[in-house]
């Protein structure tokens, strides 16, 4: 491979990157935590989900991608459950009723939200205040 053209970028410019972990932590529900990150048009959650995890069925607007990192879990949509395992990427449409559960072992994924969730940002604003 040849040598990068492009500028390295300057301490000031470096700020754009953040760590997720360094995020605020929120509670999504027993056993749930997220660390949330927001830009303009999109909402992605760092969700870790222990054993024995319920997230009851819901619904809201904005469409969510569901990428699983670590374990599995059974993925509830519109009453039909898919067993989604680490590496699995899957579509939530925008109004769709979802959840999800977990069983023996705990589960690591990352939902991505566009448009954002108001209602997670919300809580991230809570979060913050906290710190």
């Amino acid at each position: 491979m040849s040598e990068p053209k492009e500028t390295r970028a300057s301490a000031e410019e470096m700020k754009k990157v953040q760590r997720y972990w360094d995020m605020p932590q929120i509670q999504l529900g027993p056993g749930a935590v997220a660390h949330l990150f927001a830009s303009k048009n999109m909402t992605a959650s760092f969700i870790a989900q222990e054993p024995n995890i319920q997230f009851n069925t819901h619904s809201h607007e904005p469409e969510e991608i569901v990428i699983v990192l670590e374990g599995e879990r059974d993925e509830i949509l519109d009453g039909k459950l898919y067993r989604i395992k680490a590496g699995d990427i899957m579509v939530v449409p925008s109004g769709s009723v979802h959840g999800s559960y977990t069983y023996d072992s705990p589960c690591k994924v990352v939902e991505v939200f566009a448009p954002p969730r108001m209602d997670l940002l919300a809580r991230l604003a809570e979060a913050q205040k906290d710190r």
